[in-house]
């Protein structure tokens, strides 16, 4: 394991990139970056981002922690991110925006880690927001667990796009060495909640690349979380420190990205380390074709709930597993008989002959769907 304190050098073609900030040291067609004891480098993948971009940087700027750098990768947006991003760059030293072709969310992260100058390096996804103690905190517990921890994660909570609080993750608690626990689980929840130690990132390599994923993406950031706890150990600040964000648009919600990028990661894992038990995989396909059904939409949702009581059938004992699989058969349901209501014509339009009726009737259905889901929903005792 190399020392905290001495990274070895990390090269990337400087042609493959365009920067607001011209490296300083240049050696032929490849930029030397070396490394700054207690800085925090912040790396933001973003790809037409330009809703949530300004919020996601102002929250990185209050932080309490200011010994920080900032790197901006837009990957390939078409919709004014780069433009927003050279505003904060004219305005604070501590930012920089890298241009280069759409290359996917890994590449991104692995074009700003290639960059990065701080002993740590902390992922931060675009549309996601940091609570202004999420680093102080992070770097404070990173220096007191020493050298044999490479990465502290923390817990989030779900936002909406405007910020507003949806609802708490379910917070893990684990700590330690805790391979097993990383396999089973992603346990940092999201890609914007850890901290990792840079030499440590040096060890095990960069996130995979889509290619590397067979052109999925989505687990990238947990296959990273099992290589570092192959090596090292993990802790936690547990309160909640992160906002994260997730539209109907987000890559978390592509069921089919998603689960291409899976198999690749649990292929690599299971490749390096055949010593963990086949149950442990099992119960990692278990919960991640719970979490797809909980998130993609229609009958997807559905089929991932199938898949995760294939890969643990016990799950067919438990109530509430029955409960949420007829649920989603409802939502489904209840999707496919609206889309089945004829679009009102013009002419009726004009005349008002079906209006009564184009309103009645999905009122009709959405009461009936309700209704019965109500009824599968069971009463908590005040």
């Amino acid at each position: 394991m190399l020392q905290s304190d001495r990274l070895e050098p990390r090269y990337f073609l400087a042609d493959s990139v365009k920067s607001s900030r011209r490296p300083t040291n240049i050696l032929s067609q490849f930029v030397i970056v070396g490394m700054t004891k207690g800085l925090v480098s912040v790396i933001i993948p973003a790809y037409n981002a330009a809703e949530h971009i300004r919020r996601t940087l102002n929250s990185v700027l209050g932080q309490t922690y200011q010994a920080l750098e900032v790197i901006v990768v837009d990957d390939g947006s078409e919709d004014g991110t780069g433009a927003i991003v050279e505003k904060f760059v004219e305005t604070d030293a501590r930012i920089q925006l890298v241009t280069q072709s759409n290359a996917g969310v890994g590449a991104a992260r692995n074009t700003a880690i290639r960059m990065a100058r701080g002993e740590y390096i902390a992922p931060l996804d675009a549309d996601d927001v940091w609570f202004p103690e999420k680093l102080e905190k992070q770097v404070a517990r990173m220096e007191q667990c020493g050298e044999e921890t490479g990465m502290v994660y923390c817990w989030s909570i779900r936002v909406d796009r405007h910020g507003e609080f949806i609802a708490a993750q379910f917070p893990s608690t684990v700590q330690g060495r805790m391979l097993e626990s990383a396999v089973s689980g992603c346990i940092a929840d999201n890609a914007s909640v850890p901290l990792f130690r840079a030499s440590a990132l040096a060890s095990v390599g960069p996130y995979l690349t889509r290619a590397e994923q067979g052109g999925g993406q989505g687990c990238e950031d947990w296959d990273l979380y099992i290589r570092i706890a192959e090596t090292f150990s993990i802790r936690l600040v547990p309160e909640f420190l992160v906002g994260y964000v997730r539209t109907d648009s987000s890559m978390s919600v592509d069921g089919e990205l998603m689960e291409t990028s899976f198999s690749a990661v649990m292929q690599r894992a299971r490749q390096r380390n055949p010593h963990l038990p086949a149950a442990i995989f099992r119960r990692s396909a278990r919960n991640f074709y719970l979490y797809l059904a909980g998130w993609v939409h229609g009958s997807w949702s559905c089929n991932y709930m199938i898949k995760a009581m294939c890969n643990d059938p016990c799950l067919l004992l438990e109530t509430s597993t029955i409960r949420t699989f007829v649920k989603l058969q409802l939502k489904a349901t209840r999707k496919m008989l609206l889309r089945q209501i004829p679009p009102s014509s013009d002419k009726n339009r004009r005349e008002g002959n079906s209006r009564g009726r184009d309103r009645k009737i999905p009122s009709i259905i959405d009461a009936i769907f309700d209704r019965t889901e109500i009824s599968l929903t069971p009463e908590v005792d005040s």
